[in-house]
């Protein structure tokens, strides 16, 4: 399952103990990238109470379009300083236990130790100021992962910006800070390393790809991912959403979070209808506007071609025929050997 196959990926370029790395984890909107990686840091992060005071391992923030609909990377670095000061923990958070203790009890305590922070303006200093100190107070709070939701935000920009810009510029901050930075996004984020070989060269790319129809070794997993889900609700029939399978995939492009949505919906649908159970059409009548599946459909193509490797096939016959490493290449070498034998029998070696 190729799902469980990108979490431990995840996990392993987060368990890596070097420093000074990006890691890409991309995928569609609603795929899990960012429950898997709150998942997996929980678990690596362990009990808040131990990482000692005024220590916070991880801070995340989102590439948000603040600037007119365009990225601004001052705001980024606002919302970055602001973190240190006033860390947001919701990645603490276990999504299925809204009253984690571990949560609430870390929270309470940001909120109460740093609430005179809380209003303080980030707006005094100048952008490269803002840049210059976030390397150093990230270190005095021991900080070794800087997380950025929706990364392809930083492709977004007025003509004069390029976002290698705003990804060298965040390079020059792992050079000179002991932390990695995870960018995650769609697959629109892939042009913050496609142009620039030196990114890609300290990067980590994680591929999180929907279910996928045309592959049969997803067909098991999305079957359990709807009994997982349909566990939750009650049905009119035992197997509808079995029943369903097929609707469902084509109404979701195999995407987790679109998935749930719909049985959201389809309860709501119930709900209002008094009835205790859901209907095959309330599904159907959950399913998304003929316009938002194509977007939906365009997207998931899109990322599978941004996700695939590039075929080398062409350019190597090319070296080959250059290098002769082909088998006229061997043909040739086993011509020559063969002359060399030859004339050391006849004593000519």
């Amino acid at each position: 399952m190729r799902i469980s196959r990108c979490r431990a990926q995840l996990k392993q370029a987060l368990e890596n103990p070097a420093r000074g790395r990006f890691i890409f984890v991309i995928g569609p909107s609603g795929v899990g990238k960012t429950t898997v990686r709150r998942a997996i840091l929980r678990k690596m992060c362990g009990d808040p109470s131990l990482w000692g005071a005024g220590r916070i391992p991880v801070i995340e923030v989102f590439a948000l379009l603040a600037n007119k609909a365009y990225f601004s990377s001052r705001s980024l670095a606002e919302s970055l300083m602001h973190e240190l000061f006033v860390p947001d923990v919701s990645w603490l958070r276990d999504i299925d236990d809204l009253a984690n203790a571990t949560y609430l009890a870390i929270k309470t305590k940001i909120d109460c130790v740093h609430k005179e922070l809380r209003g303080a303006s980030l707006s005094r200093l100048s952008e490269p100021d803002l840049w210059a100190k976030f390397p150093r107070f990230a270190a005095a709070r021991h900080v070794w992962l800087v997380a950025i939701d929706q990364a392809g935000a930083l492709c977004t920009n007025h003509r004069n910006k390029d976002p290698a810009d705003h990804i060298l510029n965040l390079m020059s901050i792992l050079e000179i800070s002991n932390t990695n930075i995870l960018l995650s996004g769609v697959h629109s984020a892939a042009e913050l390393w496609a142009a620039r070989p030196e990114v890609r060269r300290r990067s980590t790319v994680i591929w999180m790809p929907p279910y996928d129809y045309e592959r049969k070794q997803d067909r098991d997993p999305f079957l359990t991912l709807l009994r997982t889900l349909g566990e939750t609700y009650r049905f009119s029939k035992p197997m509808l959403l079995f029943d369903m399978a097929a609707d469902l995939m084509a109404a979701s492009a195999g995407i987790f979070g679109v998935v749930n949505k719909i049985l959201l919906n389809a309860q709501e649908r119930a709900d209002l209808a008094g009835r205790n159970a859901i209907t095959k059409g309330d599904i159907t009548d959950s399913f998304y506007g003929e316009r938002d599946y194509k977007k939906m459909w365009e997207d998931v193509q899109l990322f599978k071609d941004v996700m695939c490797s590039v075929s080398t096939e062409v350019k190597a016959k090319h070296i080959s025929n250059a290098w002769r490493l082909g088998k006229k290449a061997d043909s040739d070498r086993e011509s020559a050997a063969n002359d060399v034998h030859d004339k050391k029998e006849s004593g000519h070696g």
